[in-house]
């Protein structure tokens, strides 16, 4: 049953390009199955798609005709298993892939996935050959397009690093409610560890955060440590009045409530009333009580509120998410021309901020990516066509530096 499943997520991904959380969460809701069985799922899962260009690679020579997606997700998937899952015997893995086949398509295709597996489990095959810069596509399943980009923004050494990073398996990190509890005290409990980036986080040793009791409770909320960095560098006061742009799923705006004790007043915004929603869960979770949330597109606010009304904004922009591919492997195979679009959206989101932020006052605009053109070439147009604003602090963390997502921020103050 769990490779099934497994296939059917991976098919609905290839087929709809469909979230792979949204995507498993969703089959999980829908059938009773143990943890180990939730596991096991998840790691096929996201391993396939992780590492589906070096899969591919190894494949495409056994392949002598075009195949269709179900038996193309069916041989990367239990490609993946011969490769990286050494627990699991070849037989077993030909046996459960035959079967599948035959259930669902008939003998013909069962023969026709018995022959191919067998061939490439007896093969090996190599990379030297390739160019540098193909063979880490190759080898860390990031298209080459990105692997040039990046190249071109960090260099040889900095781009490997990058790309060997996002194929790690990332940590489950929290971050402390102290409206709540104080880190020290859930400390005492030994599933929690200090985190070694943010002051407000901490390491789980436990399956999944959202089943912990401090979850539960609203003692914690999930959010990787860099994300973290964001709220405290905008460091908002208990007078301050607040606006938090794109405000969804809410663990920024939640850590700016935190930060200012439950005081003073944060507007919320996101786009869609559903996001909204979830902020909301969040609040009431995590006991916030000083934010106001809004279903509103914030490219237009400068038409809803006075000029120089807030003393803080944070920006936490839409982005090409390349700084979580950890998280998100379904991300670099994204079209790379959307970029152009987010772009603009992000240009006009630091329009708005400025229009909004009064003198004296501080704008954070953050990413979740390790696009320079998204960020720092980004704040370097913004601040050219607004000389009045200051770049006070400017963070980029790369994925390998702390084991965490890659992010960016940069704190910027209207003289």
């Amino acid at each position: 049953m769990e490779r099934q499943l497994a296939l059917e997520i991976l098919l609905k991904f290839k087929q709809e390009q469909s979230y792979l959380n949204l995507t498993i969460n969703h089959y999980f809701q829908r059938y009773t199955l143990t943890r180990q069985q939730k596991d096991f799922i998840t790691r096929i899962v996201y391993g396939t798609v992780q590492n589906m260009l070096l899969l591919e690679y190894i494949l495409k020579p056994h392949l002598h005709m075009r195949v269709k997606t179900f038996e193309k997700m069916l041989l990367l998937m239990s490609l993946y298993q011969h490769e990286m899952m050494d627990a699991i015997p070849d037989y077993a893995i030909i046996n459960e892939a035959v079967e599948l086949a035959k259930k669902k398509k008939g003998m013909k295709t069962s023969r026709f996935i018995h022959g191919v597996l067998q061939n490439v489990f007896q093969s090996s095959y190599q990379l030297d050959d390739l160019p540098p810069l193909e063979r880490l596509s190759i080898e860390t399943s990031h298209p080459l397009w990105l692997v040039k980009m990046l190249n071109k923004q960090y260099g040889d050494k900095e781009t490997k690093r990058i790309c060997h990073a996002f194929l790690e398996v990332p940590r489950h990190c929290a971050r402390v409610n102290t409206l709540l509890i104080s880190r020290e005290e859930l400390l005492k409990d030994n599933h929690w560890q200090k985190a070694d980036l943010s002051p407000d986080g901490l390491y789980y040793t436990g399956h999944h955060i959202a089943s912990s009791e401090a979850f539960q409770k609203g003692y914690v909320t999930v959010q990787d440590e860099s994300s973290q960095l964001v709220a405290r560098l905008l460091n908002p006061s208990k007078q301050d009045y607040v606006l938090d742009m794109c405000c969804a799923p809410g663990s920024k705006t939640t850590h700016l409530a935190m930060l200012m004790n439950n005081q003073g007043c944060i507007e919320a915004y996101d786009l869609y009333e559903h996001k909204i929603h979830l902020v909301e869960k969040q609040l009431t979770r995590l006991h916030v009580q000083n934010v106001q949330t809004h279903v509103g597109d914030s490219t237009t606010l400068m038409q809803v509120y006075p000029q120089e009304t807030f003393d803080k904004i944070l920006c936490d922009a839409p982005c090409s998410g390349l700084g979580v591919l950890a998280r998100k492997p379904e991300i670099k195979y994204h079209d790379s021309s959307s970029m152009d679009e987010i772009m603009v959206i992000q240009e006009k989101l630091l329009e708005n901020a400025y229009f909004l932020l009064k003198k004296g006052g501080n704008i954070v605009y953050s990413t979740c990516t390790i696009n320079k053109k998204e960020n720092e070439k980004q704040i370097e147009k913004f601040i050219t066509k607004y000389p009045d604003m200051k770049k006070r602090k400017e963070v980029t963390i790369l994925p390998y530096q702390y084991h965490s997502d890659g992010f960016y921020m940069c704190l910027l103050e209207k003289e």
